[in-house]
């Protein structure tokens, strides 16, 4: 026959697959951000500067088990505390709690730890859909590498609305207002139970004609609901004996297999024409059990365009001069396709230079971007835009912490130097000193320095001042 191809029965799966001959599992550095885990923590800044490697093996080696977050899609950390069923499989292999989010969590709804919808990113941008599927882990390289600095839209995660007040009448006549007991949240309920394999108790071979099973005794553990002492929701756990023991499902399942032809193993005897974009593929082969021509439909590949050979920039702010991104289709030998074109937004407008041009509508602070309108000094249209943050009012102050340590024989304190905003109280800059044991000359009970209590408390730990938090003081 012309342009048949015969191809071993292992390519044939593949091809069925979608043309990809290998999955490869997601994992941590597919979410991680280098510039968003040295923002957030000062002293890894200090330390690594933009080093990509080195801060994503600070996370694997140390951050995660210091409960940092290194990603603006997923606090992995937060992620596997909230689900007794993921701990329990993974341990402390934190590949597998990304993977296991990207492939199954967010669809199975799985929201504590989550930072940034994937889906929702995807669903308001046409071309990331376009490219990637649901493919989330490829979705989230994107928006990790791309999407945050193009300031693309999508991705929030909402909220449910708080309960609204209820009202009732008095002894008087008259009306009164009461807040009722804020609802546990519904969605930190245990995660739907889906039956594990554990003993095979039987099987049932399936045949051309005739469906088969495998039946199974479900090795999961049960899931409830945790409270503590004032009924606050806590996260979930397994059910426990009254012993301490686990509790496990120990039903009994079955796996439903179905009525399937078998393809010879002889590559000869396969016939194979490829799936493309633009039309559908087929095998053809004689069932080794019921000796029938069988044809199977390989339906067509979807276009995946991540190879860029061209960019146009936008000229204006008018729509009809913008730019775009053509690419490569890389499951048609690089052929180029008729909607392959990825359209960039127009320019920004800009507002005149010139201050007596503009109009303030609502000034900037440095929370809350304002806004201004004047005519644009691209395309003359009046406008309004979006002002910058206005700069942090900074203030730089001495400060200190508690710095006790378990087993130390005195109190102590260490020295800072804080720089924070007067209007946010965000910290900028952390300069940390030396740790000094306190003292008390005057003899009124407190360090002369840091005015800890000499008798205070052992804390165990150091409170620090760290960048991007709260200033709360000078001492803490």
């Amino acid at each position: 026959m012309k342009g048949k191809k015969f191809l071993a029965f292992s390519l044939t799966v593949a091809m069925l697959a979608g043309g990809a001959l290998t999955v490869s599992a997601a994992g941590v550095s597919d979410v991680f951000s280098a510039g968003y885990y040295a923002d957030k923590y000062g002293d890894l800044k200090t330390a690594y500067g933009t080093d990509e490697a080195a801060l994503l093996n600070h996370f694997i080696t140390s951050g995660a088990k210091e409960g940092r977050v290194m990603s603006p899609i997923l606090d992995v950390v937060a992620y596997r505390n909230a689900y007794a069923d993921l701990n329990a499989a993974f341990g402390d292999n934190w590949d597998a709690y990304v993977d296991h989010y990207l492939t199954y969590g967010i669809k199975e709804k799985r929201t504590t730890g989550v930072l940034f919808d994937l889906a929702d990113y995807a669903a308001k941008n046409a071309d990331v859909k376009a490219a990637y599927g649901d493919n989330y882990a490829e979705i989230a390289k994107h928006y990790v590498n791309f999407g945050i600095k193009e300031g693309r839209p999508g991705g929030a995660i909402v909220k449910a609305a708080p309960a609204a007040p209820v009202t009732g009448g008095s002894n008087n006549g008259g009306g009164t207002t009461t807040t009722p007991e804020p609802e546990k949240p519904t969605t930190t309920v245990p995660a739907e139970h889906v039956h594990i394999k554990g003993e095979l108790l039987g099987a049932v071979i399936p045949t051309c004609k005739t469906p088969g099973y495998n039946e199974w005794r479900c090795d999961a553990v049960l899931l409830e609901n945790k409270y503590d002492a004032k009924g606050n929701w806590i996260g979930t756990g397994p059910v426990l004996t009254p012993d301490g023991q686990e509790m496990h499902c120990d039903r009994v399942w079955r796996e439903n297999l179905s009525a399937a032809h078998i393809k010879p193993v002889n590559e000869n005897q396969v016939y194979v024409e490829h799936a493309t974009c633009a039309s559908n593929g087929k095998i053809v082969y004689t069932c080794t059990l019921c000796g029938e021509q069988q044809t199977e439909v390989i339906e067509k590949l979807q276009p995946v365009y991540n190879n860029k050979v061209k960019s146009v920039a936008s000229k204006s702010c008018k729509l009809e001069d913008r730019g775009y991104d053509e690419y490569q289709c890389v499951n048609c030998n690089g052929s180029v396709h008729a909607n392959n074109k990825v359209m960039r937004d127009p320019l920004p407008h800009r507002l005149s230079n010139d201050k007596d041009q503009v109009n303030v509508i609502t000034p900037s602070t440095c929370t809350a971007k304002g806004s201004a309108y004047g005519y644009c000094s691209i395309c003359a249209a009046k406008v309004t835009v979006d002002l910058d943050f206005a700069p942090h009012k900074e203030k730089t102050v001495p400060a200190f912490a508690d710095a006790y340590l378990l087993g130390n024989a005195a109190r102590s304190h260490v020295d800072y130097t804080v720089t924070y905003c007067e209007n946010c109280k965000e910290i900028t800059a952390v300069v940390t000193g030396v740790e000094t044991n306190c003292a008390d000359a005057d003899g009124d009970g407190a360090c002369d320095v840091c005015k800890l209590l000499i008798d205070r408390n052992a804390t165990g730990q150091i409170k620090d001042y760290k960048v991007g938090e709260t200033f709360i003081g000078n001492v803490q």
